[in-house]
């Protein structure tokens, strides 16, 4: 086992018990907290306010070493390496980077080998605690912070015309930047752009020398990431320039961008196949992409290799029966069905491994 690896990351290898040598998997849970006051009445809340392991965090932990403690049980059925990767900072996707530039977990894969197929789990409050959901193809979004500072010139408001308004500017921005998607972008193609903050100006009577918006850009792909990111330049600038603004506005596109996940469609029906087969096909689902950001996606695309992130369910089964509004997983009130939840999850990482390492 290995500590502080980017960080807070942990890197544990499990050997087989078999002589034979088999292949590599990678195995990876989330370690972080969120900052969230939990409320959720459980004997195991967190008691620290404003941290708790929401999102299913604790259960990813807990399902990880529940996983790797049955893989040992049972070293004698299954031959080769898993390399565990317990992450730090997914919440603001930084976790996988910050591991993947440490020398340390390089020098770990090298001595391991490259692993033939990189797993993820996390849970959702959208299935029953137990129940799973795959994926093929795109899972999770790309996700970029853009920073827009618009450029005016101040003055009193007794004469507007002597200045020019950036909130004017600035909230003829935020209606055009709604166009992108819903003008610029084919219909059947998924991309998200959200201004979550605008902020200008200090007292009711003076105009402002600049205003700021905080922009969230969710896509799929590299193209479309980089066509979402062009257009919300171009669109800021013209509407500058139409307004006689005295300078280009500042696009500032963040270093926290967080690739989208894509779960190799081969490994994903071998999956599929494998879950239906020992838990029931009724328990597993599809579904659709999701929207949200998960910076797992950023460890099987630097590393070159194949990866399945799996979703467990982990809602109560008989809220979901009676219709019952089930906390999603960023409330304070998120309790995972955390038994059944843990067994099933443990139960599918261990199975899924053991396939992995036996082969594509």
């Amino acid at each position: 086992v290995t500590e502080k690896v980017g960080g807070f990351g942990v890197v544990g290898v499990l050997n087989s018990g078999k002589q034979a040598k088999g292949g590599v998997v990678l195995y990876r849970a989330d370690l972080d907290a969120l900052p969230i006051t939990e409320s959720t009445g459980l004997t195991y809340a967190s008691k620290r306010a404003g941290v708790m392991h929401a999102c299913g965090h604790d259960l990813h932990m807990a399902i990880a070493v529940a996983t790797l403690k049955l893989l040992r049980s049972r070293d004698q059925h299954w031959a080769g390496t898993v390399v565990f990767v317990g992450q730090p900072a997914e919440e603001v996707g930084r976790g996988a980077r910050a591991m993947l530039a440490d020398s340390a977990f390089r020098k770990i894969l090298a001595r391991t080998g490259t692993p033939r197929l990189a797993l993820a789990l996390h849970d959702t409050s959208d299935f029953a605690a137990g129940d799973f959901s795959l994926v093929p193809g795109w899972h999770t979004a790309n996700v970029d912070s853009v920073d827009i500072v618009v450029h005016g010139k101040g003055g009193h408001d007794s004469r507007p015309h002597e200045s020019v308004d950036p909130i004017v500017i600035a909230s003829e921005l935020v209606l055009s930047l709604q166009t992108i998607v819903a003008r610029r972008v084919a219909p059947g193609e998924r991309a998200v752009v959200t201004v979550g903050s605008f902020t200008a100006g200090t007292k009711h009577n003076i105009i402002p020398p600049t205003a700021t918006l905080l922009i969230t850009v969710r896509s799929y792909g590299d193209t479309m990431r980089a066509f979402l990111l062009a257009e919300i330049a171009r669109v800021a600038k013209s509407i500058a320039a139409a307004h006689n603004a005295p300078k280009p506005p500042d696009v500032i596109v963040r270093d926290e961008f967080t690739p989208a996940g894509y779960n190799d469609p081969a490994w994903t029906e071998k999956l599929r196949e494998l879950f239906a087969r020992h838990f029931g096909a009724e328990h597993v689902h599809g579904g659709e992409p999701w929207t949200g950001g998960e910076d797992f996606g950023l460890l099987a695309r630097e590393l070159a290799v194949p990866g399945v992130l799996v979703r467990l369910g982990a809602a109560d089964p008989s809220k979901l029966a009676a219709k019952i509004e089930v906390p999603g997983t960023h409330s304070d009130k998120f309790a995972p069905a955390a038994r059944p939840a843990l067994e099933a999850g443990a139960r599918a990482m261990a199975l899924a491994i053991e396939a992995a390492l036996a082969g594509p």
